[in-house]
């Protein structure tokens, strides 16, 4: 071999050497890049664990369809919070209803009843008929994503088309609140109030398109599942009702105890006896039960902490409440069942920790008249009683 050719040959190993060389210095990137975004992504992966941890997701199964939807992401915004779960039902909470919007929908299953409000206001309750047990209605928080006005039904698993007509079991409304499932008419109107659909909500037709013209896009769906339903009207009146377990999901029966908490969350004094509520669990018939009244309560134009209840033909007046607007005295002798101030004597009685007496005590002890403001719902009493300071001077 000569100069030339050794010259080459040595030029060719160089050249062969800088290029294993650099293929080394290529694999040893590539390999440290692919570490560094796998452990990118198991960061991610973590990241989003913890994001979503404890998200509640409903299977709402049938033998037409099967649905699995996660309640976090149908709910859309943030603060659009899974009901959460207590003995495997779902409820409203004290604290939640602080993070529902003002225009929303609430659908108790168990009641079969949709509510909705605007400006945190009660507007209507509607009746509605839900899901069968074998193919339930979905439990959580959701929003209204489409509407429609006609809808074509396409029957699972048929090449079956039905337009919109008489004929048509969507009926003439569709607000969609998650795949597959909505709020709709129908056109067997004596179903409403059952539960015999395959997971949507279906509604009288007349209420149906009512509802859709008053509800917006992004409007929230509450559906819970409450056994324990309290409802108050337009006048004050208050009602409860205790409903059977369509579904199987209540782990312990509905009792006394559960009523009354219910009430305190609502807000509702604990008027109605133990007994009355007992036998109202004991029928268990799937009604509202008339309780009480609730009158709203002033005293000198202000309005006063504790309502008035109207219960059995008489009005019942929280006397601490008027005796601390006041600055005055009242003892209260539980064995006697009395109220004394100013040495005079009223009955008198406790429910839920807040003693009672008639409109008519009220006047024998401080004076004064009642007046009836229907349109408020409201009984003010005027009156000027002397004690270490009236109420008036009590709000300077």
């Amino acid at each position: 071999m000569d100069d030339m050719e050794q010259g080459y040959s040595r030029l060719l190993k160089k050249k062969q050497k800088k290029a294993i060389h650099l293929s080394k210095q290529i694999a040893f990137v590539q390999y440290t890049l692919a570490i560094l975004i796998s452990f990118s992504i198991l960061l991610g992966l973590v990241w989003l664990g913890w994001q979503y941890e404890g998200t509640s997701v409903t299977v709402a199964s049938s033998s037409e369809h099967q649905v699995i939807i996660s309640q976090q992401s149908v709910a859309g915004p943030s603060y659009l919070k899974t009901f959460p779960m207590v003995d495997g039902t779902a409820g409203a909470s004290a604290a939640l209803k602080g993070v529902l919007p003002a225009c929303r929908i609430v659908i108790n299953l168990p009641s079969r009843t949709l509510d909705f409000y605007n400006e945190n206001q009660l507007v209507k309750t509607y009746p509605v008929a839900i899901g069968k047990p074998a193919t339930p209605t979905p439990i959580g928080s959701f929003t209204i994503q489409y509407k429609e006005i006609n809808p074509w039904w396409y029957p699972p698993r048929s090449k079956k088309v039905v337009p919109s007509g008489p004929d048509n079991p969507l009926g003439y409304r569709w607000m969609e609140f998650a795949p597959l499932y909505g709020i709709h008419g129908t056109n067997e109107p004596w179903a409403i109030g059952g539960w015999v659909s395959n997971g949507c909500v279906r509604m009288n037709e007349p209420d149906v398109e009512e509802l859709f013209e008053a509800v917006p896009y992004g409007t929230g769906v509450y559906i819970q599942y409450d056994l324990v339903r309290i409802e108050k009207n337009a006048i004050g009146q208050v009602s409860i009702g205790v409903y059977p377990d369509l579904y199987g999901l209540k782990r312990q029966p509905v009792t006394v105890l559960e009523i009354e908490n219910k009430l305190l969350e609502a807000g509702m004094p604990i008027f109605a006896d133990a007994s009355i509520l007992q036998s109202i669990v004991a029928k268990q018939k799937g009604q509202q039960n008339p309780l009480f009244q609730v009158h709203n309560f002033k005293v000198n134009g202000i309005l006063l902490p504790d309502p008035i209840i109207a219960s059995q033909g008489q009005n019942f007046v929280p006397i601490w409440t008027v005796a601390n607007f006041f600055h005055m005295d009242v003892v209260w002798d539980e064995q006697q069942q009395l109220v004394y101030s100013h040495q005079q004597a009223v009955p008198g009685f406790v429910k839920g920790k807040i003693l009672y007496v008639t409109q008519q005590a009220v006047q024998s002890l401080f004076g004064g008249m009642w007046l009836w403001k229907e349109a408020d719902n409201c009984w003010e009493l005027s009156a000027f009683a002397i004690g270490k300071g009236s109420g008036a001077e009590q709000q300077k």
